[in-house]
């Protein structure tokens, strides 16, 4: 018996070594790449090492200096902070963000001094997508900082977007943002039809519900953010005497311009209105329909139309009309726009970012700037 517990002591001893050695094989055969070139950690900063469970565990300090993060320690809450908003406890299975939680499938550790957490939750918190690739026992480790995002959004977001993705790109340069501006249906259909789309955003909630009920949006990401109001335009040098929807079903009105009934938002609310007081039947003989509101306002601004209706915010950006009248809340639905990225996105980290991006202090003063309502 003694010698059987000998040789068990003997063979515990060499398997914790085996185990060991095995440990440290994994923590040097793990490379970190930014966009598919290999970076160097400092020695100081920790090695990233495969932990039990096949998660690859990374030195929060060195990759988040690596992507141009400043991290600073809370000794008295346990906690690394990047970038002054990005929060990581000792322990703790969660990392804190502006936008919410990241939840990990396991928790912060420590060693050596160094707070380790798993690669792609590090990442996701940061906004970037990662991709591994494993070949002779060496697993490498992607930050993918270079990614195209294909946003398809409201014709009536082109300025304000315009200028949050300009801050955007302040904080993620390699980041590419196209844009496709157009009426809200129509942006749908494209995304129904299987178009290469990451994020949509909508004037209406009804073109996100479709998207929603047809499994095509991640619904979690679904948020609405913006509001605007409704409003009857006119030339800028226009003597019209008219002053209420209403009076548009009148014979001072020869032709007024509409974003379409069935595809622009726009259309429908203006819809909505003019049935609200009873004229829409008048209204409509002397309407032309048009495919997204911007075009409704280059024809007001142009003079080939009497009057439109159009939102406030594309009043505003126009010098060339003025504002007769603006629609109650009560004459229709609530204008209300709604964002989510597309359940079929190859770049769902990345876009979720975006999509995070517009809820922040910077971004919505750019959206109130242009008139909108921020939520």
């Amino acid at each position: 018996m003694k010698k059987f517990k000998k040789l068990l002591t003997i063979l515990t001893a060499v398997a914790l070594v085996f185990s060991l050695s095995a440990i440290m094989a994994s923590a040097a055969a793990v490379t970190v790449a930014v966009d598919g070139k290999p970076v160097s950690i400092s020695a100081s900063y920790g090695a990233p090492y495969v932990d039990s469970a096949n998660r690859t565990q990374i030195p929060i300090r060195a990759i988040s200096e690596t992507l141009g993060a400043t991290v600073s320690w809370d000794q008295s809450a346990q906690t690394a902070v990047i970038d002054g908003n990005i929060k990581i406890k000792l322990g703790a299975s969660t990392i804190s963000t502006p936008s919410g939680s990241v939840t990990m499938d396991t928790t912060a550790v420590a060693s050596n001094g160094r707070i380790y957490v798993p690669f792609r939750f590090l990442c996701q918190a940061l906004g970037y997508d990662v991709d591994y690739t494993t070949s002779g026992g060496n697993t490498t480790v992607n930050i993918v900082t270079k990614v195209e995002l294909t946003i398809n959004a409201a014709a009536s977001l082109t300025d304000a977007m315009n200028e949050v993705a300009k801050l955007y790109n302040a904080e993620k340069p390699n980041t590419k943002l196209t844009f496709n501006y157009d009426a809200s249906g129509t942006l749908r259909k494209q995304i129904e039809q299987g178009a290469p789309v990451d994020l949509f955003f909508s004037a209406d909630t009804k073109n996100m519900d479709t998207l929603k009920n047809e499994g095509l949006a991640v619904n979690t990401t679904i948020k609405n953010l913006l509001g605007n109001d409704l409003v009857l335009v006119v030339p800028k040098n226009s003597t019209l005497k008219i002053s209420t929807f209403a009076d548009v079903a009148t014979s001072a009105v020869k032709m007024i311009a509409l974003g379409d009934t069935t595809s622009v938002p726009a259309g429908t609310y203006a819809k909505e209105t003019f049935t609200y007081y009873n004229v829409w039947d008048e209204v409509q003989k002397k309407a032309t329909f048009d495919n997204n509101v911007r075009t409704v306002l280059t024809h007001v601004a142009s003079g080939n139309v009497d009057c439109g209706v159009v939102y406030r915010t594309d009043a505003l950006t126009e010098p060339d009309v003025k504002i007769v009248c603006t629609a109650i809340d009560a004459s229709h639905t609530p204008i209300v726009y709604p964002g989510a990225v597309v359940k079929a996105s190859a770049h769902q980290v990345a876009a979720a970012d975006f999509m995070n991006f517009m809820s922040t202090s910077a971004a919505k003063a750019v959206f109130e700037k242009y008139g909108f309502k921020t939520f």
